[in-house]
């Protein structure tokens, strides 16, 4: 064998064992290297006196990591990515109900009208027990019921049910759909040109979902709106830049994001906004967080609105998402939000994440009322477009204080968000409250007279109480006054939502805790509290 033909028998095998060992020699260092979280990982699976699960150590260890970041990183496990990514998107595929998990048992509390649910005969009330055969009780995580109940567009599901009226089983075949979750369902002229816009959250169509309510009330004759925020946490920031835009003047700022490794970027009014003069009311919460607080805080520091209630949440960081390879997803924060003037909205963080969500609750009539004062970290003071001073220290401060009914009682301020979230007030009407709402429907034949006339019976609240100090998280609610007046109130609106829809149960709370009489004062000394008849022109200095 000649060296040239030698040569081309060997080259190819000594390039083979030259790649060999150098894939050895990387494997070595990067064993070598290994980082202490994969060390001290393999040495628990390895050593550790009992058995454990990998994939919990792991997730429990990056919720821990993230939590030392910002309270607002997170990470999302795959079972519950697409749930989460079905929310922000405002629709979803699945039946059309909303349900929650009382006593072990799914209780179904609204069917979605003209959805597959409703048009099979599903009621709210209903108890939910199997879907394609599977149990559904508190033992399935959120995840499973999920999984279990939404699936590809005209898919089948056997749903096994009974009704608690009369405690009938049966099973219903429905197809599954696409289920628009709307934004803004909820408005309503309040007198002749004033008129009342919610938004619960800024999802993928809450923009154009609010120019159609927006122009349905202008062709009412509304010329100022009330546009309440109140308990919107948030969502998508384009869909709530989008709607900033419609207020504004062309080339106004609406709001500026930059971190460290992100460029400064700007959103400013492109000038084509449908609602650029009339009177303008924004009503915000404790609640009132992310996306909700930019909007607030655009609409506030061109002094395009009076702002009506009390201190923001306090959330002004932005999150990116990361899409890992088994599914899951990172939301990190990789910038921050400010108002036009430069404030950042983010409230202090201590890197207790219990400590930072209840931060809302520890508040006292005095925390929304501090005098306007000094940003430490830019050492300056902060103003309006019309030269009105601004407060910093975390969230949107309003303009104008209106306290919620229930802030002057511990109790109920730390119990309330647990009272709304068992739908104890949907359980109780609907188990209940079944005959008093058949009565209700013949007696009443609008909102104002059911609103004026109508009265919850001591009976109803002391038996709503004993109903919910039957779940662990509110068994500490006790008679009182004020958690009287509490259930009178939302237990009356949620009998409103049943007969007159969701604007019975928005009127109901909103004339209760006065917002329409407020609001109708503000708006005779308008132009006096934004300083209008002031000389404008101030630019913002970031």
């Amino acid at each position: 064998m000649s060296l040239e033909n030698s040569n081309k028998i060997f080259r190819p095998l000594l390039y083979a064992l030259l790649l060999a060992i150098g894939i050895a020699i990387g494997m070595l260092i990067r064993g070598v290297q290994q980082d202490k979280f994969s060390q001290i990982l393999d040495i628990i699976q390895h050593d550790y006196v009992d058995s454990t699960h990998s994939a919990d150590i792991e997730e429990a260890s990056i919720d821990y990591m993230l939590s030392q970041l910002d309270p607002h990183s997170s990470y999302i496990p795959p079972e519950l990515a697409e749930q989460s990514a079905r929310q922000i998107a405002g629709k979803y595929e699945g039946l059309g109900i909303e349900y929650i998990i009382f006593k072990d048992t799914i209780f179904i509390y609204n069917v979605s009208k003209g959805g597959p649910a409703e048009l099979a005969g599903v009621l709210p009330g209903d108890r939910l027990l199997r879907a394609n055969g599977i149990k559904l009780t508190d033992s399935l995580s959120p995840s499973k019921v999920s999984e279990a109940l939404q699936g590809d567009p005209n898919s089948r599901v056997d749903l096994t049910l009974q009704r608690r009226k009369d405690g009938r089983y049966f099973t219903l075949a429905i197809s599954r759909q696409t289920i628009v979750v709307n934004s803004s369902d909820v408005y309503y002229m309040v007198n002749k040109t004033l008129g009342y816009i919610k938004i619960e959250r800024f999802s993928g169509n809450t923009h154009q979902q609010f120019l159609t309510v927006l122009k349905a009330l202008q062709s009412q004759g509304m010329t100022e709106l009330i546009l309440d925020l109140r308990n919107n946490g948030g969502g998508l920031l384009n869909e709530a830049t989008n709607i900033a835009n419609e207020f504004l003047e062309k080339d106004a700022l609406i709001s500026f994001t930059k971190g460290l490794h992100r460029k400064k970027m700007e959103y400013r009014a492109n000038g084509n906004g449908i609602f650029k003069q009339g009177k303008l009311i924004l009503l915000i919460n404790h609640n009132t967080a992310s996306a909700s607080e930019i909007l607030a805080g655009a609409l506030q520091d061109n002094d395009r609105a009076v702002i009506i209630g009390n201190r923001s949440f306090g959330k002004g960081l932005v999150q990116e998402p990361y899409q890992l390879m088994d599914g899951s997803t990172l939301r990190l924060t990789i910038a921050r939000y400010y108002t036009p003037s430069g404030r950042s909205i983010q409230k202090p963080y201590s890197g207790n994440i219990a400590t930072y969500r209840n931060e809302i609750y520890a508040r006292n009539n005095l925390d929304d009322t501090l005098e306007p004062a000094l940003d430490s970290t830019l050492a300056k003071t902060f103003f309006t477009r019309n030269g009105r001073v601004l407060t910093v220290g975390g969230g949107v401060r309003p303009d104008i204080i209106l306290r919620d009914t229930t802030a002057d009682s511990t109790e109920i301020e730390t119990l309330l968000p647990g009272l709304f979230y068992s739908h104890i007030f949907d359980v109780y009407l609907l188990d209940a409250m079944q005959n008093e709402l058949v009565f209700a429907k013949k007696q009443f034949k609008n909102i104002s007279t059911f609103d004026e006339s109508y009265e919850i019976s001591e009976n109803h609240v002391k038996s709503l109480i004993r109903l919910a100090q039957t779940i662990p998280y509110l068994k500490r609610l006790t008679y009182s006054k004020k958690s009287a007046q509490v259930i009178r109130k939302h237990l009356k609106a949620a009998i409103a939502y049943r007969i007159y829809g969701e604007i019975g149960n928005s009127m109901v709370i909103n004339k209760d805790e006065g917002i329409f009489s407020k609001s109708i004062e503000v708006l005779k000394n308008y132009n006096k509290i934004l300083n209008i008849d002031k000389q404008k022109g101030r630019s913002f200095d970031y």
